[in-house]
């Protein structure tokens, strides 16, 4: 900003983005300027961590592809392959990469950090140098956004950050789960179906083994509805999270419905106008106007 410190800075507000970076001079009653606070625009806030994949999901079902064709060549040696394969497809095409809902979850936590450092930022700048030092119409206008609107928007954005962060550890530890159960039963099941199988020509080996596969497919079953289970939890957890959005849109959009524009949440430009600063400030010093 080109303003020197000895002329008033321009007042940046919420909803008043302006190009590029500015400074929001801090005064004392006197009109001394005693510091300059730096205001980054929106799109200079802090860039997230970029994380790495560890491969853990990669890893997994390159292990579980030759278990998969043991117990499927097995499943077929048996005569109850079609119905153990479907079930096998089903349980196996239902595994997720955690890591995707390891990465969202700190995605909205590194959001929920910014935020409150935001909301932070503008509270305590408020109440440590406009308040003890400024009054007037422009002060209270001020003093009444910051406590009853800005602060309030920014609790509802928030609160939204910590359940999406919520449901996204939620859901990382399901999927998680859910993928250790598929390759411990495989990784369990494929040596003693192919033991099995090689067995299969004895009838005894054979009655094993359509035993065995009966045991195989009914715990696949029970995989998908772990995973049925897993979906339906996750859908309760996003709608928590859609009934919190409903209140962001209400505090944001006129009637909570953004086709009918944005809430004016930003203050009259006069306030920073120099003609008319001292209809607007008043130093704290002085009796009001």
């Amino acid at each position: 900003m080109s303003t020197s410190p000895g002329e008033p800075g321009r007042l940046f507000v919420p909803g008043r983005p302006a190009p590029g970076p500015g400074e929001l001079y801090i005064t004392d009653s006197s009109g001394n300027v005693q510091r300059a606070v730096r205001v980054a625009p929106a799109d200079g806030a802090a860039s997230v961590a970029t994380r790495t994949d560890p491969g853990f999901f990669r890893n997994l079902v390159k292990g579980l592809n030759p278990l998969r064709q043991q117990t499927r060549t097995a499943m077929a040696m048996s005569g109850l392959g079609g119905a153990a394969l479907a079930l096998d497809v089903a349980a196996t095409m239902n595994l997720g990469n955690p890591f995707l809902f390891y990465d969202r979850r700190e995605l909205w936590k590194e959001m929920g950090s910014r935020l409150e450092s935001g909301r932070s930022d503008i509270w305590f700048s408020y109440f440590q140098d406009v308040s003890p030092n400024w009054k007037g119409h422009a002060a209270d206008l001020l003093g009444r956004r910051v406590r009853f609107n800005t602060t309030v928007l920014y609790e509802k954005l928030h609160g939204v950050t910590g359940e999406m962060s919520g449901a996204m550890h939620s859901q990382f530890k399901e999927v998680l789960e859910y993928d250790l159960s598929v390759f411990g039963l495989y990784a369990a099941s494929a040596p003693i179906l192919r033991t099995l199988a090689a067995m299969s020509a004895h009838p005894a080996g054979r009655v094993a083994l359509i035993s065995q596969v009966g045991v195989f497919a009914s715990a696949l079953g029970n995989l998908v509805k772990q995973f049925a289970d897993i979906y339906m939890a996750c859908e309760g957890d996003l709608n928590k999270v859609e009934q919190k959005l409903n209140d962001v849109r209400a505090a944001f959009f006129e009637e909570g419905d953004p086709a009918r524009g944005r809430r004016d949440l930003t203050l009259t430009p006069a306030v920073a106008d120099r003609a008319h600063i001292h209809d607007y400030w008043q130093p704290a010093s002085e009796e009001p106007r």
